[in-house]
């Protein structure tokens, strides 16, 4: 959020007092902390200029405040897999620009591809690409489990370039994966042909995306030009077995069933 507010020319704030400050917001609201599985406070930290004016000026005065809310799983369906549309004819970020900071302008522009991709082909989310290499998921960092073409076993995502969100879940990911020690964790770009290939050619184990708000979403298949390519699920769970597998990982931390205490922050007894 701090590199945000660079970006914007909005003063950093001193992140151990923004840390003391929302625990004892959530203290005081603690009863709206929901006690199922899947559901959460999610917990929006926000900076919105005070300026008394309108320009393209800099701004001189600015509020930073937390918003709370009670939610489920992102998806109103729950933990299903996901479709996604993949269209190189726009670009949600480039390089050097905003892709990797948390502000508006990186979500409402990309809601007319999402539709898009909802109305022509069925699907829930946009894969956004440029120059074809793969980038991001919607609002979610994407994680493809395949055997790459030295026939090794990788989970593979794109790296932070500048375009994509430096996300805490998919950080949080890839060092659990790096920890297990089972297979080759790798973060490098590759391009939505050498995706189609791999699933053309049976080496695509699973799909899935990551982010704050869904935690993780198994991915189905992908569209690109009108064709679509089917990722592999089981299809009684609706997921393969290493998407499955992460989202309890990260359950049993969030709900500290395992404790990572360099990961966690006691809150209300939580």
């Amino acid at each position: 959020m701090n590199s945000s507010h660079t970006q914007l020319g909005i003063p950093n704030f001193d992140i151990h007092q923004m840390i003391k400050c929302t625990r004892k917001l959530i203290e005081v609201e603690k009863d709206w902390i929901p006690e199922k599985d899947l559901h959460s406070l999610y917990i929006r930290p926000t900076s919105i200029s005070m300026d008394n004016r309108l320009g393209l000026s800099r701004i001189n005065k600015s509020k930073t405040f937390v918003i709370l809310s009670p939610v489920g799983p992102y998806y109103p369906r729950g933990f299903v897999p996901v479709k996604l549309f993949a269209d190189n004819t726009v670009v949600r970020a480039w390089p050097s620009g905003f892709g990797d900071k948390k502000i508006g302008g990186n979500y409402a522009p990309s809601l007319v591809t999402s539709r898009k991709g909802n109305e022509m082909h069925g699907c829930d989310q946009a894969l956004w690409l440029i120059h074809d290499y793969v980038t991001e998921v919607g609002t979610m960092n994407l994680f493809v489990f395949w055997k790459n073409e030295q026939g090794d076993n990788e989970l593979i995502t794109p790296p932070l370039d500048g375009t994509i969100l430096p996300g805490i879940t998919r950080d949080s990911i890839i060092k659990i994966m790096q920890e297990l020690g089972e297979f080759k964790v790798s973060q490098k770009s590759f391009k939505i042909q050498e995706l189609m290939k791999a699933v053309n050619e049976g080496r695509v184990h699973e799909a899935f995306g990551a982010g704050t708000a869904a935690i993780v979403s198994p991915v189905k298949s992908f569209n690109f030009k009108g064709e679509t390519f089917e990722i592999p699920l089981d299809e009684k769970t609706g997921s393969g077995p290493l998407t499955k597998r992460v989202l309890q990982m990260m359950l049993d931390l969030q709900y500290k069933r395992v404790q990572r205490p360099d990961w966690q922050i006691d809150v209300c007894g939580y």
